[in-house]
């Protein structure tokens, strides 16, 4: 019993330390503020208060950002990073995103 007395300090020294290693671990891995931002951003090229050009430029940030919160957990949970091979996603108006086909009508 006295034992446990005298190692009540450090065990709340422990607890306060692990609680904060998971608040600054979740903190670390919150994407939930650059999705905001890349919303906030939409916004913002909508209502014609910065370029698409400013936008394209700042989404790139933000995705790469993104990609490295999404690297963070995947190594946290143990699995290797992406290379940034393979990547998938959608091209919508403003995205900077172009399309050229080359139709050779030659026969």
């Amino acid at each position: 019993m006295i034992f446990s007395l005298l190692t009540l300090p450090i065990d709340g020294f422990k607890f306060i330390f692990n609680t904060l290693a998971k608040v600054a671990e979740e903190q670390w891995t919150d994407d939930a503020p650059l999705k905001e931002q890349l919303l906030e951003l939409q916004v913002h090229l909508e209502n014609g208060d910065i370029t698409e050009d400013q936008y394209v430029e700042a989404e790139a940030e933000i995705l790469r950002a993104l990609r490295d919160i999404q690297n963070r957990k995947r190594e946290l949970a143990g699995a290797p990073p992406e290379d940034g091979t393979g990547l998938s996603g959608k091209v919508e108006e403003g995205s900077g995103a172009s399309i050229t086909f080359n139709i050779d009508e030659r026969k």
